[in-house]
């Protein structure tokens, strides 16, 4: 699946690079889209191929690893309770609370799920960022994450802008990688599904279109928001998209996604002559 690919980069790439690790700048690759796109099954792929590039790309990392329910849950806790005590965490997490919270969602549940997402994954980005030469895949990340806060969302008038508070958490080493369908497509895989692991899978049949429409509304908003930002911002992070037919195979669309994600890494090339000595 990745010879084609890796072709193409090993083509491109400086002489001096040679068979070490390439230097870029992307830490994270984060799978965005509409449930039932294929974000899990695509990631997992992606990480595969990635890592049959051998020394090129570093260390390939899913995120959560292979972890239980009741572990991940432990981890979560683990990685979230000790920041707490650095103060600019802290400020983080009361802006995301806010936000959540002027959003007016359905419920408290909704949101306390939606604010404890949001916090965990601010604490993974923490965590897995200061590690060199390794790129963490996300099949849910922090575009998903606003996502889910807009979905049912009853305000879109707060006291900050998303993108805002998505920019001081640091976005510059990341590659937010858009899996788009048309939403027939993506309900159609999601319903074949028997996890009912998804809202949308729960949502009732009176509801079940109105809820779709506004599913792909919220997307098509979150990466026109987040297109503009990028444009008026350097250092802002990569968004990039790969388009899911209703015959594409995973495999298809794992393909896509690996080349998109090695000529990113070769855009963010950067010389490190450290490593090179």
């Amino acid at each position: 699946m990745t010879s084609h690919a890796v072709r193409d980069l090993a083509a491109r790439l400086p002489p001096s690079v040679g068979t070490r690790a390439l230097q870029t700048d992307i830490r994270f690759v984060e799978f965005f889209g509409l449930p039932g796109v294929g974000k899990t099954t695509a990631s997992s792929l992606l990480a595969n191929g990635l890592r049959r590039c051998g020394p090129l790309v570093g260390d390939v990392r899913m995120a959560w690893g292979t972890r239980t329910f009741i572990s991940r849950q432990i981890y979560r806790v683990g990685i979230v309770a000790p920041r707490i005590k650095d103060r600019e965490f802290r400020l983080l997490l009361m802006r995301i609370a806010r936000f959540v919270l002027e959003s007016g969602q359905s419920s408290i549940a909704d949101a306390v799920r939606v604010i404890w997402n949001m916090w965990v994954l601010v604490a993974f980005v923490q965590s897995e960022r200061p590690r060199q030469n390794a790129i963490v895949i996300m099949d849910q990340g922090l575009l998903q994450g606003f996502w889910s806060i807009f979905l049912k969302s009853k305000r879109r008038a707060t006291s900050e802008r998303w993108v805002d508070i998505l920019s001081d958490i640091g976005v510059d080493d990341m590659l937010f990688l858009h899996l788009r369908a048309e939403t027939g497509v993506a309900r159609d895989r999601l319903l074949k599904r028997g996890d009912q692991s998804s809202r949308m899978q729960r949502a009732s049949p009176g509801r079940d279109l109105d809820l779709w429409s506004a599913a792909d509304r919220t997307c098509h908003e979150l990466t026109a928001d987040l297109e503009k930002e990028m444009g008026t911002e350097d250092h802002v992070g990569v968004l990039a998209s790969v388009d899911v037919e209703r015959l594409a195979s995973p495999e298809d669309v794992a393909e896509r996604a690996l080349e998109t994600v090695l000529l990113a890494c070769l855009e963010r090339h950067r010389p490190c002559d450290s490593a090179d000595r």
